[in-house]
């Protein structure tokens, strides 16, 4: 009996207290992670009514205050004193409907990460839009990595270039260390 509490005490301890976003952010796969763990949260609240400060306890791994702050002006409603959000298919401020694939284009610079996609244009069902890119920003705060801007179309030309180098240039890059590799 001692040996169940013991272990059932031990997991308790194990357990997070709040929400907690993984910072380390190396990899384009840790990057996907955090922003599909980041929309999770923003959908989240549509499911049911929450208090000011829970809403703000979820959202804040995730987003810097200044995001917090647009993303609820966008999408967040009072009623009878709770906080929640209707959600919608075209909702201003929310994680993007990435593919999470070759398309969503992830550039890491020291303190930033841009993470965006190019969107056809559509006039398929009830949203219409046209030719877009939508992205993301992750800026460092206190040393984690938080979503900081939503990006419309306004992604840096420098950076667009990065993202779409000739895939030429790759192929050379990639085929050298490949040979380097075979001799040395």
């Amino acid at each position: 009996m001692k040996k169940i509490f013991l272990l059932f005490f031990l997991l308790f301890l194990l357990m997070p207290l709040s929400p907690e976003a993984n910072t380390d952010i190396r990899t384009r796969e840790d990057v996907f992670r955090f922003l599909k763990d980041a929309f999770n949260v923003q959908v989240s609240l549509s499911e049911q009514d929450r208090t000011k400060e829970e809403i703000k306890r979820l959202l804040n791994p995730y987003f810097s205050e200044s995001y917090q702050k647009i993303f609820w002006a966008e999408n967040i409603v009072e009623e009878n004193g709770k906080f929640f959000s209707y959600g919608s298919d075209f909702a201003l401020y929310y994680i993007p409907f990435y593919e999470y694939n070759d398309d969503t284009k992830v550039i890491f610079e020291q303190d930033r990460i841009y993470v965006f996609e190019y969107f056809p244009a559509s006039t398929e069902g009830p949203v219409g839009y046209d030719n877009h890119y939508e992205g993301i920003l992750l800026k460092k705060f206190e040393g984690k990595w938080k979503v900081d801007q939503y990006l419309y179309d306004n992604i840096p030309k420098s950076i667009l270039d990065q993202a779409y180098k000739p895939a030429k240039e790759k192929i050379t890059f990639f085929s050298w260390i490949h040979i380097r590799h075979l001799f040395f």
